[in-house]
């Protein structure tokens, strides 16, 4: 390491102290914040418990929010919703069955069958609110007294009256159409004000249901996410955690100018509320929030991941409603409870198909997409349309690698030359560095020439990686000995009577992460090595695959089938270049001629036809 890098080390370490010093004094200020307002608390003092939905009036004679409950916890609401009466209706639109509930007036929870066998709204907690309840405060409970005043095969319309007078109409219908979806519901919500006085109040929202992990070891967490007049983005169960410059917090609250829709997800299923009231978008909020997720009694009950394994939950809001005495207000509302298929989000229009969230390699990932979509449809199985697809991409990306390992067999030749100037210039870095480049020029070797192609290769491949992380086509699909491409391919548990470290207790023999580890040893043994690489580099060379193997070994085993498939092709490539291409030739290059002085004044101002140019006698002016 020169006197460079040790500086920068140094300063780093230096940093990472101040930040430590710094974060330990903030903690304790907040610890004694605390510790402070515990101890200013009025002791033995009853206070009046509030009225849930009790409105009250302001000085302009408007009645104003009061919140029905605060801090919805785990069993707050089905304590709050003990007392009310419950009606249920079903709805089933194909492979999807609707559970709706007077509660609360939504949808308790769906039940998708076929490939996703999954229900959701449904976390490891005893009650949750139906999505589409509607909250006087984004922490409340909707506890007003709904009935179902209409119900058939194709909807159910729920009615009630608020405590403070105002009668709360919604309909739930099945979507029909060209853009319907069984995962669509149409959602039309219609406030009436009964009172005698106007009513306003920027607090009322709907509650977008729950999503957890299917399992507490997925990588990817449950999410809340929002589109505000295109702008989509979310945030996971991570984000409330804190970090080194920032505290844990309890809930997210933002307002937005152009709320178009917000909701929930887990890495392949989502809850969309989506305003479709025509007149264009309008100002709301979304609140969010984390809860730990209860894994008493179930099989992840021993797993250290289940102790931090947190499910989120969210609501949004309706823009602004004021109502003067005897008017009413209609919002209308789409609600998606469905997998994370881009091709079936993208057809449903209003921009939801922006929650796949693919990154930067975005616009490579969605023609990936629908091309491996269109490869299952020829083949009848995912397994082999990752392998078509990544047959594919590697055929078109032949040239670039090809042109990669031509480069650096070249520069493997110029390897023995470079030795000697290293040598020979050791006292001089400068001196060395210049004849270095020189041989370069001489023998017409671009020193990163295996590079580039190499890099251009990355969008693809994180553009396909993103597909196959997100893709929720692959649950439940099989391939040979793989029951489930979204999950590792395990076969066999070992279980140990001690624990081990990394392991713990058992290890999962997960054949296709091995085969990748295989594949990736070979193909780097087939590779010709640049020149420049010293020992130290060799070393990482060769350590690099047992990483690799390391940190993929529980990945889905799509991702696994996709890079196992293309280190066989790339080894497969390997054997052909070595066949049939010739090796390349080490031979002096001569050097180009010069072309003649560019004409264009701005490339070159010595140009003697801009002399002339500036020379050029003025025209006299008219009158002068």
């Amino acid at each position: 390491m020169d006197r460079k890098a040790w500086i920068v080390v140094t300063l780093c370490v230096i940093g990472l102290g101040v930040n430590q010093w710094f974060s330990f004094k903030n903690q304790q200020a907040y610890a004694a914040q605390l510790a402070l307002a515990e101890a200013n608390k009025p002791k033995n003092t009853e206070t009046q418990p509030a009225v849930p939905g009790v409105a009250t009036t302001s000085t302009d004679g408007a009645a104003t929010t009061t919140p029905t409950l605060s801090a919805a916890k785990p069993d707050a609401v089905a304590a709050a919703t003990a007392n009310l009466p419950e009606e249920k209706h079903t709805l089933v639109s194909g492979s999807v069955t609707y559970h709706f509930s007077s509660k609360g007036a939504g949808v308790a929870k769906a039940v998708l069958a076929a490939g996703d066998k999954i229900t959701l709204n449904e976390v490891g907690r005893k009650t949750l609110e139906p999505i589409g309840a509607l909250r006087r405060e984004a922490t409340g409970i909707d506890i007003v007294p709904y009935k179902i005043i209409e119900k058939s095969d194709k909807g159910v319309t729920f009615e009630g009256v608020s405590a403070d007078g105002i009668t709360i109409r919604k309909a739930y219908k099945l979507t029909e159409g060209e853009k319907s979806d069984e995962h669509l519901l149409a959602l039309s919500i219609t406030l009436t004000n009964t009172g005698t006085v106007p009513h306003k109040s920027e607090e009322y929202y709907l509650y977008t249901g729950a999503a957890s992990s299917i399992s507490p070891d997925e990588v990817l967490k449950p999410s809340f996410f929002w589109n505000d007049a295109g702008d989509a983005d979310h945030k996971d169960t991570h984000s409330f955690a804190g970090g080194w410059f920032s505290q844990e917090k309890n809930e997210h609250r933002a307002s937005h100018t152009r709320l178009r829709y917000g909701g929930v997800m887990s890495r392949f299923y989502a809850t969309i509320v989506s305003r479709v009231t025509p007149g264009g978008d309008k100002p709301g909020k979304i609140w969010s929030t984390r809860f730990l997720v209860d894994h008493g009694g179930d099989k992840y009950a021993a797993y250290d991941s289940a102790k931090s394994d947190y499910a989120i939950e969210s609501a949004v809001s309706l823009p602004p409603v004021e109502l003067a005495p005897g008017a009413s207000l209609t919002e209308q509302y789409e609600i998606y409870l469905g997998p994370k298929e881009y091709h079936r989000l993208s057809k449903l229009e209003g921009q939801r198909d922006f929650i796949m969230f693919y990154g930067m390699f975005g616009w490579i990932s969605k023609p990936l997409n629908i091309v491996m979509r269109w490869m299952h449809d020829v083949s009848g199985n995912w397994g082999v349309a990752i392998i078509l697809l990544t047959l594919v991409i590697r055929t078109v990306l032949w040239p670039l690698q090809s042109k990669a390992q031509y480069s650096m067999k070249r520069m493997g030749m110029l390897a023995p030359k470079m030795k000697e100037l290293q040598e020979k210039f050791k006292d001089d870095p400068q001196k060395q560095q210049m004849e270095v480049m020189k041989l370069y020029k001489d023998y017409g070797v671009n020193p990163v020439g295996g590079c580039l192609p190499m890099l251009m290769q990355i969008p693809i491949f994180f553009g396909f990686y993103s597909v196959l992380q997100n893709a929720a086509e692959l649950r439940g699909q099989g391939w040979l000995w793989v029951k489930d491409l979204s999950i590792s391919d395990t076969i066999y548990t070992f279980n140990f009577p001690f624990s081990l470290p990394i392991m713990g207790t058992d290890f999962d023999l997960n054949p296709l992460p091995l085969i990748m580890g295989v594949t990736m040893i070979l193909q780097m043994k087939l590779t010709p090595q640049p020149a420049t690489v010293d020992k130290s580099q060799k070393i990482m060379f060769a350590i690099m695959p047992f990483f690799f193997l390391f940190i993929s070994y529980n990945f889905a085993a799509a991702l696994s089938l996709y890079w196992s498939t293309q280190n066989l092709f790339a080894i497969f490539q390997s054997r052909v270049m070595k066949l049939y291409m010739k090796d390349p030739v080490l031979e002096k290059v001569e050097p180009k001629p010069k072309g003649p002085a560019s004409q264009n004044p701005f490339f070159n101002p010595m140009n003697p036809n801009q002399k002339e140019k500036k020379t050029k006698p003025k025209t006299p002016k008219l009158g002068g």
